[in-house]
């Protein structure tokens, strides 16, 4: 066997908070919430909730919302104004309440008189209990509430929306979709329709669609500060970094408190390899709000692509104090550690990582990095299946399998796993590389000559590839299968290289928080 260079990919950095989401990133979604507020004679007043956010008031003559900006906090849930009879009484004025316990209780109480109530006051008391509801993940009885709610008033908008929002809280894209759709029919002017479908578009991978809807409540209303920010993770999405920047740039001119757009571009400026000015908008993102998780495991990601290990690993270890449930930044703190060579930690980490999300193929996939730097190449085997089993399309998984399939003697399997990860991705050069290595150890020296000629031609000064054609050029020169090897069945170096392979995908997560838009998330794999 020769002792030729193979490469396998980088340890991978998953910056989301829940699995299967936008790396730290939150767009968050119009006129629902968990702030229930009373209207009386239809003038617009707000209850005592302690953090308000966008809001929106319903009247009932002309049935069409109206927005108005009140203030937000830092991570404060989107909310609506309720309209209420002018006739308040107890049971309406817990209905209306800010908590949920308190609004549920006061609107079973309202919804038990029956016929005494109209219908559009019955269907204002099921939306407030849907909103309830929805504050406390109870996403099916929101949905019921709010299912009754359209049901008695069939052009009350905001609870279309809010119906939207609760399937999107269960992962029923298509069916939130729906019903932000019908929202829009009743209002083709509802600027919160579309940023929110925006965000359903965005989940299910439907950026061009998503980017239209967060462009059309732009319009509808320029000062529409998340709609903005969506629009920036859809385009980060699409490698469209610089466009990203600049819808980051406008929703924090809009709202320089805003710290969610803050990380965002930090994870824009780190895409682009500007680490100094990630580290300077992630730690603005964390001045505005000190318990944002997302902002120091995005922090962490970015210390560590400098080489910043200790300062990575601090970062992430804050994360996972706010946040003990936060997979990716066990993740994240794991390749630091790795590193650092601390393997023992690493695998640690991988392990806790892989306990809070079991389906989390990219926590296999580095636990597998560290057995085989270990020398464990069965236990590696293992983790690599099971990154693929959970990820067929996951062509790092492949390459590494394929490496130790060569070091073992097994060229032929070594080649099979190289071409499945060159399927998937044709622009992945290490796998030309190390394919040409197997065929080399196998002797077939043009074979290994094409494959590694095509590395170069995707990154010309890939050193390692380099080294390699030289080789196989010279032993065919010399029509010896001995000449060019740098000591004939010595083990193969398989360093992570330095460069990142580039984002070869990306997955949208959304979580469960009510009134959120938890695009948490641009996930991005490196």
């Amino acid at each position: 066997m020769h002792a030729l260079k193979t490469t396998r990919g980088p340890n991978l950095t998953c910056e989301s908070h829940l699995l299967p989401g936008s790396r730290s990133q939150a767009n968050f979604e119009g006129s629902s919430g968990i702030m229930f507020i009373r209207l009386v004679l239809m003038v617009p007043t707000f209850s005592r909730a302690g953090a308000a956010g966008v809001s929106k008031w319903r009247n009932r003559n002309n049935r069409r919302a109206r927005q108005f900006i009140a203030s937000h906090a830092a991570v404060v849930l989107v909310s609506a104004l309720l309209a209420v009879p002018a006739a308040a009484d107890d049971a309406w004025d817990k209905c209306t309440d800010v908590d949920p316990d308190t609004s549920i209780s006061g609107c079973d109480q309202v919804l038990a008189r029956g016929q005494a109530e109209t219908d559009s006051d019955r269907a204002i008391a099921y939306r407030n209990r849907g909103l309830a509801y929805q504050a406390k993940e109870n996403f099916d009885a929101a949905i019921a509430d709010y299912t009754e709610s359209v049901s008695l008033d069939p052009y009350y908008v905001a609870s279309y929306n809010d119906l939207g929002i609760a399937f999107r809280g269960k992962g029923e894209i298509d069916r939130a979709i729906a019903a932000y759709s019908e929202a829009l029919r009743i209002d083709p002017d509802y600027a919160y329709g579309y940023n929110n479908r925006g965000n359903a578009y965005r989940d299910s991978g439907g950026l061009e669609r998503a980017i239209a809807d967060y462009s059309e409540a732009i319009r509808l209303d320029p000062a529409y500060v998340y709609a903005y920010n969506g629009r920036g993770n859809a385009y980060q999405d699409q490698g469209e970094f610089q466009r990203a920047i600049t819808d980051y740039d406008m929703a924090i001119r809009l709202d320089p408190a805003y710290a969610t757009s803050y990380n965002g571009r930090g994870n824009a400026y780190r895409d682009l390899g500007d680490l100094d000015q990630a580290i300077a908008d992630y730690s603005e993102a964390i001045r505005l709000n000190d318990r944002y998780a997302f902002a120091y495991n995005g922090r962490g990601n970015a210390y560590k692509d400098k080489g910043e290990n200790d300062l990575a690993i601090a970062d992430y270890t804050r994360a996972i104090e706010l946040d003990p449930s936060y997979a990716f930044a066990y993740n994240g703190r794991a390749n630091a550690s790795a590193a650092k060579g601390e393997l023992d930690n690493a695998i640690a980490d991988y392990d806790q990582a892989i306990r809070l999300a079991p389906d989390y193929a990219v926590a296999y996939r580095n636990r597998g990095l560290a057995y085989d730097d270990l020398g464990q190449t069965d236990l590696a085997l293992e983790d690599y299946d099971a990154a693929i089993r959970l990820d067929p399309a996951y062509a790092y998984a492949y390459n590494d399998r394929g490496i130790i399939f060569d070091n073992r003697g097994m060229h032929d399997r070594a080649i099979a796993e190289y071409s499945e990860a060159l399927r998937i991705d044709p622009q992945y050069t290490f796998a030309y590389n190390n394919r040409g290595v197997a065929h080399q150890n196998m002797g077939e020296l043009e074979l290994a000559v094409a494959d590694y000629q095509s590395a170069l031609e995707l990154q010309a000064d890939y050193g390692q590839a380099q080294e390699n054609l030289e080789s196989a050029l010279a032993e065919l020169g010399q029509g010896s299968s001995d000449v060019g090897a740098i000591g004939s069945g010595a083990t193969r170096s398989r360093s992570i290289d330095e460069q990142a392979e580039g984002r070869v995908r990306r997955q949208v997560f959304h979580g469960a928080g009510s009134g959120t838009g938890n695009n948490i998330v641009n996930l991005i794999i490196e």
